[in-house]
């Protein structure tokens, strides 16, 4: 008799490359911090949840920061409603020394295969009003977001406002164990 699986596992390894800025960044520091948000049939088995890159100076003309940041985790589930996201937050330090956000990126985890590169855009939020926008122009200091989980949930983000710039560069494997036996195909790779 053949044991039916109550579960799946998915393993996840790779890293953040780098972040690109079309004309650099505005910062002379550079970090980034990400997170993994799951739905609720998903459990942490292993890994880090959330980590932080170490600083890379941005040197005058610069426009891609490296990173090489690694990631790795472990998560089960029963099913794959609430699929894995790993949202980054990038910030750097900007004339006055202080740390700013450069923005937020959002990536869903890759269904299983091969190790894959992947760009996403870095969004940075947008000033609610004129007032708001002077003050960080004279600050230096962007618009944050109080939860970064606001990006993962995306009909949280009505009325966000944001513009893009730049881009967050990574690699990443997916793997699985126990999908087929549950009755899940991620399709035929090529």
């Amino acid at each position: 008799m053949e044991e039916v699986a109550s579960c799946f596992h998915i393993f996840v390894t790779g890293q953040i490359e780098y972040a690109a800025f079309p004309m650099g960044p505005n910062a002379s520091e550079v970090f980034c911090r990400f997170e993994i948000f799951a739905g609720k049939d998903w459990e942490h088995v292993s890994g880090l949840k959330n980590g932080i890159s170490q600083s890379s100076v941005a040197k005058r003309g610069c426009k891609e920061i490296t990173l090489n940041m690694p990631i790795e985790f472990v998560y089960k589930s029963t099913n794959p409603y609430g699929w894995p996201k790993l949202v980054f937050c990038v910030y750097g330090k900007n004339f006055w020394g202080a740390e700013t956000s450069l923005g937020y990126a959002l990536i869903h985890v890759p269904i299983f295969g091969y190790k894959r590169k992947i760009k996403t855009p870095i969004l940075i939020p947008r000033c609610s009003n004129l007032l708001a926008e002077l003050s960080t122009w004279i600050t230096g200091k962007n618009p944050e977001l109080k939860n970064p989980e606001v990006i993962a949930e995306g009909i949280k983000t009505k009325g966000l406002q944001v513009e893009s710039y730049g881009e967050l560069v990574l690699s990443l494997q997916t793997m699985s164990r126990g999908s087929n036996r549950m009755g899940y195909d991620s399709g035929k790779i090529q």
